[in-house]
């Protein structure tokens, strides 16, 4: 599960019955972030992370140390 502090846009996820997508925007609530999502399908979709059970998806690009 992500972690809804950290989640930003450009971010490849996966959900379990949308597949694969990309991060558009992202709107912090505090306990919870909601995020819309351009799925790979075409559909795009608005989710808060903490219930939707999103994960990176592994096409994730490496992030490089600075």
């Amino acid at each position: 599960m992500l972690d809804h502090t950290e989640i930003k846009k450009g971010d490849r996820v996966r959900h379990r019955l949308f597949g694969k997508g990309t991060v558009t925007d992202t709107l912090s609530l505090g306990d919870d972030t909601v995020v819309t999502i351009e799925f790979d399908s075409g559909v795009t979709k608005k989710l808060c992370v903490v219930v939707s059970d999103l994960e990176y998806a592994d096409d994730m690009p490496e992030q490089k140390n600075s």
